[in-house]
């Protein structure tokens, strides 16, 4: 059967970077690797149908990172996703090991969570006081209200960089996490969660 004038075909992950600069589809490239060959957290590639979002999903440990690439806007972030079917009280995340890695990483590499704290999206209490997407966390003395616990990136060379550095270092965590027997929680439920400085 010919394909008509109207015909769309499915986006995929070649077909999405192909147009960006070099710069920026050699290190989606190099990330999008490295994600997919990590274990035990097993990133899953997730290509949004209308071609303008790429995702990835280790869903077992509740985190994803995800690339916007749309109308000449470009950003990516990750962030311990929130699943909200049903009410919102039933509302959780599946684990959230934010506060653990960046006290991990500060070990040796102060400066990686000193950046990866600094770029948390600011909760701008736009929902007002009851909104389950605020999340607090603290770190080396300091304390963040977020918008959903995301962490906002820059696209450049340097923030991809810190993205692999990030992944590698959580990955080794949840290996020794996994390897221990210490499973995440069964629910992290928002209603019951602190979210006021």
């Amino acid at each position: 059967m010919e394909k008509t004038a109207n015909d769309k075909s499915k986006p995929t992950f070649d077909s999405i970077i192909s147009n960006l600069p070099d710069e920026f589809r050699n290190e989606i490239i190099e990330t999008d690797s490295f994600l997919k060959s990590l274990r035990p957290m097993k990133f899953k590639r997730v290509i949004d149908k209308n071609g303008s979002k790429i995702t990835y999903v280790a869903s077992d440990f509740g985190i994803s990172y995800a690339l916007k690439i749309s109308g000449g806007q470009f950003s990516h972030n990750f962030w311990w996703y929130i699943i909200h079917k049903g009410k919102p009280e039933t509302w959780h995340r599946k684990a959230d090991y934010m506060e653990e890695t960046l006290v991990g990483i500060a070990q040796n590499d102060m400066p990686l969570s000193e950046r990866i704290f600094n770029s948390f999206k600011d909760c701008t209490h736009c929902y007002g006081e009851g909104c389950l997407a605020k999340t607090l966390y603290e770190f080396n003395g300091q304390k963040k209200l977020t918008c959903h616990g995301r962490v906002n990136l820059n696209m450049c060379k340097e923030d991809f960089h810190d993205v692999r550095e990030f992944f590698r270092r959580l990955n080794v965590f949840m290996e020794r996490k996994t390897a221990s027997g210490e499973l995440p929680p069964d629910k992290i439920i928002l209603a019951n969660a602190k979210r006021s400085l």
